[in-house]
């Protein structure tokens, strides 16, 4: 009988193994537990190299968590689905580089192991070629991943799993002078996860990113996206010994004077983390059915695991870097009680940050709106529609030339309907500014949706211009947030429907204690659920003359 075959891509495949090296068995038998080889620290590190991750659970064999975990049946399904015993590895170090011509990644990894794998299993598992490639003297078989990726065994201990052209330079690689193994030099790695990062080469990309999406972070967070334009290097290790646990995180700043200032924003931050979480904390307690016994001793929980983590988070600064060091004589099984007590308050704020991002969303939308109106004189009609006024596509896709979409709203045929031949592969790809952080919908789905209708929001298929909100644009919702199961498709000209004998139908289920509004004037409140139906309408209506009271906000 013809064994079924497991086919895994390489990503998969590194992934299973770091994770089965993250919880090995305390307890495996002594004949089966050679001297662990672990290869020197810039061994395998070309001078080009600007990431290194090294991975050796020497020192986790004795922690009493990992008693907790089926390792027994995961150190099976290993061997036989990959030839490879979990216990057999000693360690595992991956190294990332910049191709200088392309700009593409270049990444390997090389397993070190006390024992030979079962090489050909190996290779069926992860469907290489039927044929090796020589490079560099060893044979080596394409696999399914990054274009180029192959795997191949070194010697009987050692495989490799990358970047076809960076085999070479990281098997020839050791007490290099670059800019990582030089920093590597001012390391140790005996145990334990360590990760390595020079930054000079990719700082502008990385500093950019950072500073474009520091707009989704709170007002105090956002000196955080300053970081990576001041940092030179970043150094972790993260280890756990007998019931006891170490972590530290090291910045290197271009010079002392950016250290200073990396320092200064991570104790601010921490700071504002601590006051952002629990008011975010308060806010659900608030909005909570539970007792007010109850809401006070959650709350001064909160406070006091907030002071404690803030304590052990508090950074050191010592010439051009900056740490923030965790040591922990307490279990990691009486840490994980801790952690479990202390979800709640991680799952708050968890909420808070994507309430934020939502919120930053809708703001964009409405700023593209703004923008739109001051470009044409008018709101986008609610739909692009043909010479005869038959919808084709949303005000969502109108728009995209104002939320720097000018490249994806060219390929769309504005003359046809959303689901054409031409337009319709074009609804996967969902602008960001149209996603809803935290909710899970099908491809191409969005709940940001426009307010549409006769005396409300958007005229259906008519011109609507800011002159028409008699009731004030501060005073009038624009955009709704509505329930996953109201999702639409964004390209689809398609909003919710109101009813006004149920105007909330839809709306309040997406986040905890209601929704956000995008209201005319730019501005995005939060909607709670206990505010009623009454008030709702009265903001839904654009010339409806309703006295507005901004407190039950």
């Amino acid at each position: 009988m013809t064994r079924p075959r497991t086919v895994i891509s390489v990503g998969a495949l590194t992934l299973a193994l770091t994770t089965l090296i993250a919880f090995p068995l305390s307890h495996r038998a002594a004949a089966q537990e050679p001297a662990t080889v672990t290869t020197p620290i810039t061994r395998y590190v070309p001078d080009d190299a600007l990431a290194t991750m090294i991975l050796s659970p020497s020192s986790w064999f004795e922690n009493p968590m990992i008693e907790m975990f089926p390792i027994e049946i995961l150190r099976v399904q290993m061997s036989e689905q990959f030839g490879i015993d979990p216990f057999d590895i000693d360690e595992v170090k991956m190294v990332v580089a910049l191709d200088p011509q392309t700009m593409q990644p270049l990444v390997g990894v090389v397993i070190s192991l006390s024992a030979a794998p079962d090489y050909a299993l190996l290779r069926e598992a992860i469907d290489a070629a039927a044929d090796p490639v020589q490079i560099d003297g060893h044979e080596a078989y394409v696999i399914d991943g990054p274009p180029g990726s192959v795997i191949s065994q070194i010697d009987e201990q050692t495989l490799f799993v990358g970047t076809a052209n960076y085999m070479r330079p990281m098997l020839n690689a050791e007490n290099g002078t670059g800019e990582l193994p030089s920093l590597l030099q001012t390391m140790t790695h005996q145990s334990g996860l360590t990760i390595a990062m020079v930054t000079e080469q990719v700082r502008p990309i990385l500093s950019g990113v950072a500073m474009q999406g520091a707009g989704n972070l709170a007002p105090d967070l956002q000196p955080l996206a300053q970081i990576p334009g001041l940092t030179d290097a970043i150094k972790v290790h993260v280890d756990f010994g007998e019931g006891s646990g170490a972590l530290r995180l090291a910045l290197v700043g271009t010079d002392e004077v950016a250290a200073q200032r990396i320092e200064s924003i991570l104790i601010d931050s921490i700071v504002a983390a601590r006051v952002l979480a629990i008011a975010e904390i308060n806010r659900s307690l608030a909005n909570s059915d539970q007792s007010q016994a109850m809401r006070e001793a959650t709350d001064r929980y909160a406070n006091r695991m907030a002071d404690m983590i803030t304590k052990n988070l508090k950074p050191t600064l010592r010439g051009d870097e900056v740490a923030i060091e965790v040591e922990s004589s307490v279990s990691v099984a009486t840490t994980g009680v801790l952690v479990g007590l202390l979800l709640p308050a991680v799952q708050a704020a968890r909420q808070a940050a994507r309430r934020m991002s939502s919120s930053n969303n809708i703001k964009q939308i409405m700023l593209a709106m703004h923008n739109y109106h001051s470009a044409y004189r008018q709101l986008p009609k609610s739909a692009i529609t043909d010479d005869d006024g038959k919808p084709l596509l949303s005000w969502r896709v109108a728009i995209l030339p104002f939320i720097e979409e000018q490249a994806l709203y060219q390929k769309f045929h504005l003359d046809e309907p959303w689901d054409s031949e031409h337009n319709l592969p074009l609804a996967k790809e969902l602008p960001a500014v149209y996603q809803s952080p935290g909710v899970t919908l099908g491809p191409g789905m969005t709940v940001m949706q426009a307010v549409v209708g006769e005396d409300m929001g958007m005229r259906p298929l008519e011109k609507t211009a800011f002159r028409d909100f008699l009731d004030g644009l501060s005073n009038s919702a624009l955009i709704l947030e509505v329930n996953a199961e109201a999702a639409v498709i964004w390209s689809k000209p398609e909003d919710i429907e109101i009813d006004k004998a149920n105007p909330l139908q839809h709306l309040g289920k997406l986040r905890e204690g209601g929704f956000h509004i995008g209201m005319a004037d730019g501005a995005v409140r939060f909607f709670t659920n206990s505010t009623g139906p009454e008030f709702f309408l009265r903001l839904l209506t654009r010339a409806g003359k309703e006295t507005i009271d901004h407190d039950q906000w």
